[in-house]
């Protein structure tokens, strides 16, 4: 079975550039405190398995995604550790009559969630990610991530993750599925950051914009389904 790779890469280019916003939204306000980092972690967030056996998804992959930054002012340096947390679900489905090569079903349908730590030194908190809607989230795909087309909203809703209520916004845009030549339309849901105890949490999910009407739900049940593990 083939795997869907770059439609998997496109998702998860918003968690590592969510990660590095994280704390490079602070350059210019974190406080110099000495040569020791300054360090800051994540917990992971999950989707249950009840939820999984509902929409048909399966745990692919989970990871602590550690970003190291350096920032420099007036002449002193100050080292910065951010531990991030990603989960990957993915399920397969069929194509049916999308232009790929395949005969069999692709993991194409792919959920992630992520963790970001809230940025807090000497008693001052800076949360750059609180500040950041949906349409900047899919911005941020566009530009980390060279084989996906340009990102088009085309809707909004609301969902509630991890106890809160957020927006998510709806996008379109071309991708290409592994192995095929062909482009395909690409639906992502991008659910704006939710607060839950010292972390922030991103859902984001995506699928093939021709079964729209069968994944959507699926993914809504997949965010409305994390839970933290504060």
């Amino acid at each position: 079975m083939k795997d869907n790779r770059h439609t998997r890469r496109a998702l998860l280019a918003t968690g590592a550039t969510v990660a590095t916003a994280s704390i490079a939204g602070c350059t210019d306000r974190i406080p110099f405190i000495g040569d020791d980092p300054i360090e800051f972690s994540a917990t992971s967030a999950s989707v249950p398995q009840s939820v999984l056996d509902e929409t048909g998804y399966e745990e692919h992959e989970r990871e602590d995604v550690v970003i190291e930054e350096t920032f420099e002012a007036g002449g002193q340096t100050q080292d910065v550790v951010v531990t991030n947390w990603q989960t990957e679900y993915d399920k397969a489905i069929d194509l049916g009559e999308l232009p790929v090569s395949a005969d069999e079903e692709l993991r194409a349908a792919v959920f992630t969630v992520l963790t970001t730590p809230q940025v807090d030194v000497l008693g001052r908190t800076f949360n750059p990610v609180a500040d950041m809607d949906s349409e900047e989230l899919a911005e941020m795909v566009q530009d980390q991530y060279g084989d996906f087309g340009e990102l088009e909203q085309v809707g909004e809703d609301s969902a509630v993750v991890a106890g809160e209520s957020t927006t998510v916004g709806e996008f379109e845009g071309e991708a290409t599925l592994a192995g095929e030549e062909s482009a395909v339309e690409l639906r992502l849901h991008i659910a704006e950051p939710v607060e839950s105890g010292d972390d922030f949490i991103i859902g984001v999910g995506g699928y093939p914009s021709q079964l729209r009407d069968q994944e959507r739900s699926d993914v809504f049940s997949m965010l409305e389904g994390i839970e933290h593990d504060e």
